[in-house]
């Protein structure tokens, strides 16, 4: 199944295809302009839809476009999900509480090593919903990705993330600090 709109940027569009070697698998691929935030309202659509996000990347290829790819598995007792309009799933605020995040470590760079954004790698307890309201977490300081990596290794997610203000603007020291402790305040003891 293919989607896709016409903006003033450049085209959006999606591909979500089954994975016949993956039972209840799928390939999502979104591309071109897609709003800030996106990344944030598609795990958490996807996640109210019993969808999780197993592995994938995403990239904003210049000011107005982005690539990705990530692969799905729904829950068995769901819907098909090559019934969702992924563009808009991306384009509405889900209407969600967070759950608590609990990591097992985090590292975070600093941005001079990694062209203006900040650079952080999670690796957290994993459960539906987890990219979400991470990527939630980021953006209540302020901070989107313009690259992120996900990967579920068992019932452990490990993310990395590419952050960047609004805008694209370099993230401020202050900010960065912020950030550092408050995921300093979600690790929890390695079970």
């Amino acid at each position: 199944m293919t989607g896709t709109t016409i903006t003033d940027f450049a085209q959006a569009g999606f591909t979500i295809v089954p994975m016949a070697a993956r039972p209840n698998g799928y390939l999502l691929e979104l591309y071109g302009f897609l709003a800030p935030g996106w990344t944030g309202r598609l795990a958490a659509g996807l996640a109210d839809h019993r969808v999780s996000i197993i592995s994938g990347s995403a990239e904003k290829v210049n000011a107005s476009h982005w690539r990705s790819r990530f692969e799905l598995k729904s829950a068995p007792f769901a819907k098909s999900p090559e019934g969702i309009d992924f563009l808009a799933l991306a384009g509405t605020e889900p209407d969600h509480k967070a759950a608590r995040i609990e990591l097992l470590d985090f590292r975070m760079e600093p941005p001079p090593r990694h062209e203006g954004s900040v650079f952080i790698e999670i690796k957290g307890i994993d459960r539906l919903g987890f990219l979400g309201d991470l990527l939630d977490h980021f953006s209540m300081r302020c901070l989107f990705p313009v690259k992120m990596t996900i990967d579920t290794l068992g019932d452990t997610a490990v993310d990395r993330f590419w952050l960047r203000g609004v805008g694209g603007s370099l993230p401020s020291e202050a900010i960065t600090d912020s950030v550092k402790q408050s995921l300093a305040q979600l690790l929890v003891e390695k079970r």
